[in-house]
């Protein structure tokens, strides 16, 4: 929907088998940071089941960079880290200089447009094209391990299955895919414990939108959840204006479910109750209409690696700083209960904690690392690492170890 004019590999060029030091899976915020960042020293492929870049990003219509900014009483000069995330919030900022950094809450956010981003995504990769190989609605279908070393990673294109041999893998998919196919270990939080997945659509024609429409939104599905009319999970929709006066996103928790394509059917039959009620019960809505909605559910959490080290609630709460810190983060711990709806526990304010390089490399695969939301973490930490702008210097840290990696 948003491609432009991807690249992709040629039908020779995809029945031939390829080579490269470093294969990245997902080409969303994480992926493409790692895929940029190794091909700045190695010879790299990205591999991405989508016709654009950005991933959930794009898909569950995010609108604000979480997890940029150090947390204080003093609007932040810069973001936390240096590096990708400093080129591309630049690059945004020069391209929509009205959106600024913004506060909300106690936390400091960077807006952006979709296209925006898309925009950015398409220039830092053109920008590293002689060592990189982008190849758009292509999967990873299965992968080869011998001696706990990955060998190769089958792909399935529009031309047919390929195989591509690599030094070294990073796996940035979001869902783990390499790291469930080599046979890394990895950890999950038992399905009953797991975060509600978010589900956004958009709406326009709304009327005489102030700041009470974000609180009326949950108040009065609140009121129906209470009186059994909806289910209990829509209580915890949030609203947010949209760009345009008459422009507004409504966000869903949307509870797990084992099957994705039963659960996406019923989000967007959830979307459809809530916008219905929402124009009955509040003004601003009375006339709107949905103009856009999410693909898909997004996740907020799925397995997760089982690192080197295993960050935890506590490192994060203490600040900890370690030996082979590589990304610093100062979002709070952000986890989504399936009973209490949305929690916050935060680092102390002004400081942060470090994400150590161990939490991307795998325990038993020697080749094998990670970034974004499947990192070594505990299921409370993830709650904090798997924000867009931590995901971002981690997929960056995650290319240039990969690149490192591929060197021996």
């Amino acid at each position: 929907m948003l491609c432009d004019n991807p690249v992709f590999l040629s039908h020779e060029m995809a029945n031939r088998q390829k080579n490269c030091d470093v294969l990245v899976i997902g080409g969303g915020v994480a992926g493409i940071c790692a895929s940029v960042s190794a091909a700045r020293g190695a010879r790299t492929i990205l591999v991405e089941k989508n016709d654009f870049p950005g991933g959930t990003a794009v898909i569950a219509l995010h609108r604000f960079i979480c997890g940029l900014y150090i947390n204080g009483s003093e609007m932040p000069a810069d973001t936390l880290n240096r590096g990708i995330v400093r080129e591309i919030s630049s690059a945004l900022k020069r391209l929509t200089p009205e959106k600024t950094v913004l506060r909300m809450g106690r936390v400091y956010v960077l807006p952006f447009n979709t296209r925006d981003i898309v925009s950015v995504f398409r220039s830092l990769t053109e920008a590293e094209k002689q060592h990189l190989d982008l190849l758009y609605e292509t999967h990873a279908v299965s992968v080869k391990t011998v001696r706990n070393t990955i060998t190769s990673v089958t792909v399935c294109s529009r031309n047919g299955k390929f195989d591509i041999f690599p030094k070294v893998v990073a796996d940035c998919s979001g869902s783990g895919v390499i790291i469930r196919m080599s046979g890394a270990w990895y950890n999950k939080t038992r399905f009953c414990q797991r975060q509600f997945a978010g589900y956004t659509f958009r709406v326009k024609g709304l009327k005489k939108v102030d700041d009470m429409t974000a609180v009326k939104v949950p108040y009065y599905l609140a009121q129906e959840a209470a009186k059994n009319n909806i289910p209990h999970y829509l209580k915890f929709t949030t609203f947010t204006q949209g760009d345009e006066a008459d422009e507004g996103y409504c966000r869903l928790s949307i509870p797990p479910h084992e099957n994705s394509e039963a659960r996406n059917e019923l989000a967007k039959s959830d979307a459809l109750r809530v916008h219905h009620f929402l124009s009955q019960k509040v003004p601003s809505f009375r006339d709107s209409m949905i103009e856009e909605m999410s693909p898909e559910v997004a996740d907020r959490e799925g397995l997760r690696l089982r690192g080197k080290y295993t960050l935890t609630r506590e490192d994060i709460l203490d600040a900890e700083k370690f030996p082979d810190g590589i990304v610093k983060n100062a979002w709070p711990i952000e986890l989504w209960n399936q009973e209490k709806g949305p929690c916050y526990h935060y680092p102390p304010s002004g400081d942060y904690y470090e994400i150590p390089l161990r939490c991307l490399k795998s325990e038993n695969i020697s080749n094998l690392c990670c970034a974004g939301r499947c990192i070594s973490a505990t299921h409370e930490a993830t709650g904090s690492v798997r924000v867009m702008g931590t995901c971002m210097s981690v997929g960056e840290q995650a290319g240039r170890e990969a690149a490192a990696m591929s060197d021996f």
